[in-house]
Formats: C-alpha cells, structure tokens, sequence
C-alpha cells in the first residue's frame, strides 16, 4: 500500500514545474555555453554570425527568466534570507573557485573576485540587486520606461564597468523587468495567439539573415555591454546611446519571439535538463577554463570544426544538468544553511501568484530560476 504515494508525490512534484520555462532554460543555457566557448574564435565568420544572431536568446531570456520568478514583495527577514541562501552564499562558493582557479593558471598575487565577478558570475551579483531593488521600482509608474533611460544613461558614467557587475545591472535591468512583466500578465494572450507564432518565426529568420549580413559591422562590445560607451564622455560620442537602445530593442523582440517559439508542453529529457539550467550556466566556466588551458581553441578553422566546437558544448552543457552533477554540486549551487539564521525565518512555500502560468513552480523565485527541490 506504500508504493503508490511515492508516485503522487514524484508525480505531483513534475506537475508543479511549468515545463514552458524549464525548455526555455534549457535552450538558452545552452546558447550562453555556445557564447562561452566562441569568444576568443569569434573572427571565424560562422561563428561571429551564430554569436550575433543568438545575443538575445541567450543572456537577455535567461534575465528574463529570472525577473519572470521574481516578485516584488517587500524585503522582510525571510526574502532577505531567501536571497542569502539561492543567490549571495552561491555568488561567494562559486567566485572561490574562480579565484583558486585563476591564481593556479595565472599565477601571481592571490585575488579573490568578488567586487569584480568572475566570468559568468556578474549574473548573481545583478541578480542580487535586481531582486532587492523590484520593490521599490515597482513603485514607479513606468518603471521599464525609467530602465531602458537609465540604461542608456549610464554608458555616459566613465567610471562604471564590471566593478560591482554595475554597468551590466543598469544595461540588462530593462530585461528582468520584462520577464517581471510578462508573469503579470503582458502579452499573455498575444504569446499563445496563433499568428504570433507565424510572427516569432519571421523575426527568428529575419535575425539569422541580417546578423550574417552585419556580422563584420557589429562590435561585440555593444552586446556585453560591460562599460562605458568609449570614454564615457557626452561630448566624444553624443549618439552611442543610439546604438544601446538599437540593441534593446532587437532584444527585446527576439527574446520575446524566443519564448514564443519555445515548446510549452513536456519534452522528454529537454525540460528534466532544463531544470538544472542554473547549474549549466553557472559551473560551465569551471569546466571550461581547464580545458581552454590546455587544448586551447586555436585548431577551430572550417565550418567542420566549428560545428565539433559546438556539439562540445553542448556535451557540456547538457552534461552539467543531469541529475547526478546536480546532486554532486547542489550544496555549492544551492546550499542549504539554515544553521546560520535565527529559528522562523525559513522562507515558507507560496503560490505563483496572480499572472502566472497554471504550471509555475511554487517557492522562492531565485531557486525558480533552477531547481526548487528534487524533480
């Protein structure tokens, strides 16, 4: 009589994941290894267009995602120690290893990179901050409006760049609070209407034809988005902040065209691994650095090695969401450290809310973003 409640349960815990989302993670995750691993090889033309055209499928729809699986509740003692836990604690481990990794390649006087993320990691940091600001910009009367501006704005500030992941918190911001949006209820009859997925496929191709069009005038560093527009001064470059609202808004659309394209429904094996999409994006760099190292990329030249390099990462990639890397790494990615904080601040299970797909998952939204519990 035992043997069927494990089976509701495991059962129940599948529904409870919108599998929409987790396929998005999935796909995206895997892009942002993609952009990984082409770099330092992005002067191969077929792989500099496949950098471009997937921009904003991948970092600008992973934001999104987790502005999606955030809300804008007040910062009590218990979102404060959800943050803790799911993005400061990880932000921390993960930065260690980044810092013992560098130091044993590079040499040198030992830096631990905190104010100064590691690669990849800036995305914690922001999040960190995104997520405690959401209260207070959801006060704002157009407080997506008042991103995009202050986005633009700050390519002016000389001094902003990766300290603090700054300029990448500003210039992305707009994205979370479009996924923010979107769990509101934006757009939601349009992202199931069936000429919008005639739509999304017009904007996908029309992305892949113009990115190789382009792909030798685009600078990647419009699409980092890591510093100043040149030396940050208004007077050297009066219209930069054309080129950054340009790229926005491609952003915005694709991404959104992305989504629209992505399978809601439950794919086999895809939406399980898209579960452990924190984990693809945040410990593939670890993987990745070792290997760069040693093997280097310089033998990547015709489109036959090119697409060697790409089925690599998506080894990769797919390899760091299966369930036993998970479970290996879920105390470094998701560690449990309820010993550090005072009884009754555990953060309690909640509903999605209003907005809200049927089959989102239930509980902190940072660990939305992965794996909430076992699956």
């Amino acid at each position: 009589m035992r043997l069927p409640i494990p089976r509701q349960r495991s059962r129940a815990r599948r529904v409870s994941r919108d599998p929409h989302w987790d396929n998005i993670r999935y796909f995206s995750g895997v892009l942002v290894v993609f952009g990984h691993v082409m770099d330092s090889v992005a002067d191969r033309d077929g792989l500099r267009w496949l950098y471009i055209a997937s921009w904003a499928m991948r970092v600008p729809v992973f934001v999104m995602v987790a502005g999606y699986f955030s809300r804008a509740d007040t910062l009590t003692p218990r979102e404060a120690r959800r943050l803790i836990e799911s993005v400061l604690v990880p932000y921390l481990a993960i930065g260690l290893l980044h810092s013992l990794q560098r130091h044993h390649y590079d040499g040198g006087e030992w830096t631990f990179y905190t104010a100064e993320p590691g690669w990849g990691l800036w995305f914690l940091l922001s999040l960190l901050c995104w997520r405690a600001a959401l209260p207070y910009l959801a006060q704002l009367r157009y407080p997506l409006a008042t991103s995009v501006f202050v986005a633009l704005l700050v390519g002016y500030i000389a001094d902003i760049g990766a300290y603090l992941s700054l300029s990448r918190t500003f210039t992305f911001l707009p994205f979370f609070l479009l996924g923010w949006r979107l769990r509101q209820g934006w757009f939601r009859d349009a992202m199931v209407a069936r000429w919008s997925r005639y739509a999304a496929l017009g904007v996908i191709a029309a992305t892949l034809v113009i990115a190789w069009v382009v792909r030798h005038e685009v600078k990647l560093g419009w699409l980092s988005m890591k510093g100043p527009y040149g030396q940050g001064h208004l007077l050297d470059a009066p219209f930069a902040w054309v080129t950054r609202a340009g790229a926005l808004a491609v952003g915005f659309v694709v991404a959104l065209a992305f989504i629209r394209l992505v399978p809601r429904r439950h794919l086999p094996v895809i939406s399980y691994l898209g579960a452990g999409g924190l984990y693809m994006y945040l410990l593939h760099p670890l993987m990745l650095r070792p290997l760069l190292e040693r093997y280097g990329v310089d033998w990547v030249g015709p489109w036959p090695e090119q697409a060697a390099l790409l089925l690599f990462a998506l080894a990769l990639a797919t390899a760091l969401a299966t369930p036993p890397v998970r479970w290996l790494l879920r105390p470094l990615v998701q560690p449990r450290i309820g010993w550090l904080f005072r009884t009754g601040t555990a953060p309690a299970p909640r509903d999605p809310g209003p907005g809200a797909d049927k089959g989102a998952t239930s509980g902190s939204p940072e660990r939305q973003l992965d794996v909430a519990r076992p699956v």
